[in-house]
């Protein structure tokens, strides 16, 4: 019984036979409660509490990553103006108003003069020639397509509308972007002149892409 209670020490547990004995020994009368103190349970040991690190970020740190997502933001809205400007003239809503009414005259089948001066080629279709034709055809052509757009032009409310020429960045507006004209898109009570022209076989379509367009369809000719 010593060596279990030098084992054990206070966590000991004894049976009623041993604490009989373990009473007459130590001379305790009565009732006295020894398993209060022999024959409590187990503690559990306790742990030192670690503390938990926080992944956190240095002022100078944060500053950094700030300034790196506002210049992101800024390349990324440049971009995106950039794409516009060179698309925006195949899609009539990123397209901007140039004038209303008729504040232009018909130059031939696809080319109108602005008031100030400002000649705009439209775009989305080919006319026939008038002023340098390949053939008395395509000349005969071309003259019945600028009287044609006339009447088109007097039948209802134009609106011209300007969008990106397919050039080159940094050429429009020179004689190496179109000969020096802008670009736009006329349309007459709601309708592009171009697929009325083309309805009438006074106009071929003539598509380009954001930066170039292809040989020019001039069939008139044979």
């Amino acid at each position: 019984m010593g060596a279990k209670i030098e084992r054990y020490g206070t966590r000991t547990r004894f049976s009623e036979k041993q604490l009989a004995t373990l009473r007459r020994l130590t001379s305790i009368k009565g009732d006295a409660d020894l398993s209060l103190v022999v024959s409590s349970p187990p503690q559990r040991p306790r742990y030192r509490h670690r503390p938990r690190y926080r992944w956190g970020l240095r002022r100078s740190e944060q500053k950094l990553l700030i300034i790196g997502a506002v210049f992101i933001v800024m390349m990324l809205a440049a971009a995106v103006k950039q794409v516009e400007d060179y698309v925006g003239g195949w899609f009539p809503g990123s397209s901007t108003s140039y004038s209303e009414a008729r504040n232009f005259s018909v130059t031939d089948g696809d080319t109108i003069k602005m008031d100030d001066g400002t000649p705009v080629r439209l775009v989305g279709f080919n006319t026939p020639e008038k002023f340098e034709p390949r053939c008395d055809r395509e000349k005969q052509l071309g003259v019945r397509a600028s009287m044609r757009l006339v009447e088109i032009v007097s039948s209802g409310k134009s609106t011209v509308t300007k969008v990106a020429c397919s050039c080159q960045p940094g050429t429009e507006g020179t004689r190496k972007c179109n000969y020096g004209r802008s670009c736009g898109i006329l349309k007459v009570d709601g309708r592009d002149v171009g697929q009325t022209l083309i309805s009438e076989g006074l106009a071929v379509p003539f598509i380009c892409g954001s930066r170039g367009c292809p040989p020019t369809p001039r069939p008139w000719c044979g």
